[in-house]
């Protein structure tokens, strides 16, 4: 999923790795996913050499060079393909990275990814009928408990995964309204000069920070200013 942040970010303006690794660690989606801010640079030389990014210009910053990159057309192909990929893949723990694809679902055509989203919800039926027939074959009054809570885990799991999903396709028009908000923001805002956001305790009961999320998706041309506002609001 790296990969395709990269690819996101280039695709809507070219930009330096640091300020990727800042948007990263900002949004904290190394806190929740499998993505990690230090892995940048290592993703940035292969897309490279793969020919999916080609080097923009180089900037000097003080007694050092800043890469910039560009996405290539091979690179547009390659994102469109990478978010396909993943919305065909499981939901397996915490850390899963599909939990950030939802707002990158407006890259793709709509008509093809209803599609593909009915047609893993219907895989992750079919596999949950499965576990569920090995579960009334196997669970009995015998049955280890541990044994038992294996079969309901991977039934729960799954029946989440199908909701993920269902509300999906409910919210399409919003997931892909909220891709060209993002890519607003982006366009309008260099997250390289952002300070980090502190952890905070009960951040969800401040109504202001909610208000103030929806003016930075709604107004670009004000992000920089409001996200300023919102990072003191977290830092509080």
């Amino acid at each position: 999923m790296i990969k395709a942040l990269i690819l996101y970010f280039l695709n809507i303006k070219p930009t330096h790795g640091y300020e990727i690794q800042k948007y990263i660690q900002i949004n904290h989606m190394d806190s929740y996913t499998k993505i990690q801010s230090g892995s940048i640079y290592y993703a940035l030389a292969k897309l490279e050499k793969e020919k999916l990014i080609t080097l923009y210009r180089e900037e000097k910053i003080g007694g050092k060079v800043r890469k910039i990159y560009d996405i290539t057309n091979d690179g547009r192909i390659a994102l469109e393909k990478y978010i396909q990929d993943e919305l065909d893949k499981e939901i397996y723990n915490t850390g899963s990275d599909k939990f950030i694809s939802y707002p990158l679902i407006g890259m793709l055509d709509k008509h093809n990814l209803i599609a593909q989203i009915n047609k893993h919800i219907d895989m992750l039926n079919y596999k949950k009928a499965n576990i569920e027939r090995w579960q009334k074959l196997k669970v009995n009054d015998t049955t280890l408990k541990v044994e038992s809570i294996c079969f309901e885990m991977m039934i729960s799991s799954l029946v989440f995964q199908i909701k993920w999903h269902q509300a999906l396709l409910e919210e399409i028009d919003e997931c892909i309204d909220l891709t060209k908000k993002m890519s607003d923001v982006i366009k309008k805002v260099d997250f390289s000069t952002i300070s980090d956001i502190n952890e905070c305790e009960n951040v969800s009961t401040n109504s202001d920070i909610e208000v103030l999320k929806q003016q930075i998706l709604d107004n670009p041309e004000k992000a920089a200013e409001n996200l300023e506002h919102l990072i003191k609001l977290l830092g509080k």
